[in-house]
């Protein structure tokens, strides 16, 4: 006897990037460089890769190599989605639950079929209606499919009508969202993969952008990045906004009209991130492109019982860099949210030596492709210089020798005199705190000099690195104009202004000064008190209390370590 509990999609998440190719990458995974050299670098290599057919037949292949483009155009990534059961059986008169996929085999053993399973799929972009307020101006698409139809469905895009609101996009003259499929399952399991187990895939846009008939031709801002004129007069380089083929957008909405900072309005952060900004007189000239979001559902009808099963998935901008972590990712917000508290002792002391080695490394990977100079122009330029005793300055003294004790590393390249610069009588490094950033990184991608650094330098550390905003419950109901020193408050001024703390001018959603997580934070605070004098307090700093063995923590720790080392799937 068994019972059907719950019918989930694993993973419950993915994120799919827009291409024009018409191939999807191929699926690969991270792994360290071999290479005497770069021996501190990641790399990639393949994966066993699932293509899927025209009629949703699977064929799992090793690819030899991972091709990135299609001559021109870049290829899409297009995650697959697996629907699995949480059944309940009677085995020796006692109730045992247990976890597997829905495979052929599992849905004979429940009496029903494929097309006993119904797919919706919705997707949408609501960036113009998130600025104006008015929902004519998203466009969303969705698609209703059959657990037995396994041809690609297109996902066209419109946008409602409303009375008094004028549609963006007409029904007419749709945008493409990307394309939805039902693969096939087939009593088959090639290259370890089982063939039979029920998929579903979503394939991304072609990263187009789309404009009403005058977006034709626009003016760059002819500022240095990171500088800002407020009368916008010069005029910088002409590119085309949208390729005539794309006009197609409704030239008389809300969206056309747009200006940033306007009275009644509240504008989304970066605030200039739409075109049209930062040019004439920040008039939106009425773009929008297919990167979008939406929910995939499957319902199943088992002896009576409806089940119901939904993913989250989104489609954005290629990666910039595939072969680089980042250090703050999607994984580490799960952690932080849903595993339970860090614990630092001599039993876990190897896997949280492994944990935070991983982080530098990262750290690393991230510093190698950024350009830190101009960062820190753009964080500092606009400060008052007004500072606070005893914390790091927020002006063009930051990060430079009037920095200390924060600064401590290779001084003569970090000067708040135009000497250095202006001289001809030697050669002038045009971006030191780009080559600072990536000489103090790099050896700390060794686990052994990592932790020397850490053991000897503890003091160092924990005011270098930034610590992150605290929880609602840690705050005063009227805070004060002093920091707190283990957590920020976003109404605390201070603690809203860059500083060169550990991650130095890098910005959160938010347009606050970067931090990492809590749980990294207090894992790492943890670890320097273990390697220091005395052991680490145990549990959580804000007083979190989640249980260790719960089946969200489980499932959000193995999201989590396949995000940091396992295949990427294409």
């Amino acid at each position: 006897m068994e019972r059907i509990l719950e019918l989930f999609f694993l993973p419950p998440l993915a994120i799919g990037r827009l291409g024009g190719g018409d191939t999807p990458l191929e699926s690969f995974r991270w792994a360290a460089d071999m290479d005497a050299h770069d021996v501190h670098r990641t790399t990639i290599e393949p994966a066993v890769t699932l293509t899927v057919g025209a009629d949703g037949t699977p064929l799992p292949y090793l690819p030899s190599a991972i091709r990135f483009r299609d001559g021109d155009t870049l290829r899409p990534v297009a995650p697959f989605f697996e629907l699995w059961v949480r059944v309940l059986s009677t085995r020796d008169g006692a109730p045992q639950e247990h976890e597997e996929p829905l495979t052929l085999d599992v849905l004979h053993r429940l009496g029903v079929s494929l097309s006993s399973l119904r797919y919706r799929i919705t997707m949408g972009n609501k960036k113009a209606q998130r600025r104006t307020g008015e929902p004519s101006c998203g466009f969303l698409s969705r698609v209703d499919v059959a657990g037995d139809d396994h041809l690609e469905r297109p996902l066209l895009a419109t946008s409602p009508h409303n009375p008094g609101e004028i549609p963006l996009v007409h029904p007419d003259r749709p945008i493409p969202l990307g394309r939805f499929q039902v693969v096939r399952p087939i009593r088959e399991s090639l290259l370890g993969v089982d063939l039979s187990v029920v998929r579903v895939r979503y394939t991304p846009g072609r990263g187009e952008v789309y404009g009403p008939p005058d977006a034709i031709v626009g003016v760059a801002k002819s500022l240095q990045e990171g500088r800002v004129l407020p009368p916008k007069v010069l005029q910088g380089r002409q590119h085309e906004i949208v390729p005539p083929r794309n006009r197609i957008l409704n030239p008389d909405t809300a969206w056309s009209r747009y200006i940033l900072n306007q009275p009644g309005q509240t504008d989304p952060q970066p605030c200039d991130s739409y075109d049209g900004a930062a040019t004439g007189h920040d008039r939106s000239w009425g773009v929008i492109d297919d990167t979008c979001d939406g929910t995939i559902e499957a319902e199943l009808v088992v002896d009576g019982q409806r089940l119901r099963a939904m993913a989250r998935v989104f489609a954005a901008p290629p990666d910039y860099s595939p072969d680089r972590r980042p250090f703050l990712s999607l994984a580490d917000d799960l952690a932080d949210r849903d595993l339970p508290p860090a614990v630092v002792d001599e039993a876990s002391l190897e896997t949280t030596e492994a944990e935070i080695t991983d982080l530098f490394q990262r750290i690393f990977e991230v510093a190698t492709q950024i350009n830190l100079d101009l960062e820190r122009m753009r964080a500092v330029g606009g400060s008052g210089g007004v500072n606070y005793p005893g914390l790091p300055q927020v002006d063009y003294r930051s990060m430079t020798r009037d920095d200390v004790p924060y600064v401590d590393l290779v001084p003569t390249l970090l000067t708040s005199s135009a000497e250095a610069a202006q001289s001809v009588g030697v050669e002038h490094d045009q971006l030191p705190y780009t080559t600072v950033a990536r000489v103090a990184h790099a050896p700390m991608t060794d686990v052994d000099t990592l932790l020397d650094f850490l053991r000897t330098r503890r003091e160092h550390v924990q005011r270098l690195v930034r610590p992150p905003f605290g929880r609602l419950r840690q705050f005063a109901e009227t805070p004060g104009p002093v920091p707190n020193p283990e957590f920020r408050d976003p109404r605390v001024v201070r603690d809203s202004l860059q500083d060169m703390r550990m991650p130095p001018y890098m910005r959160d959603s938010d347009e606050n000064p970067l931090s990492l997580t809590w749980r990294q934070y207090d894992l790492l605070m943890k670890l320097l008190q273990h390697l220091g004098d005395g052991p680490a307090p145990q549990g959580d700093a804000a007083g979190r209390d989640r249980p260790a063995n719960s089946r969200l923590a489980r499932q959000v720790a193995d999201v989590v370590a396949r995000l940091r080392g396992g295949a990427r799937p294409a």
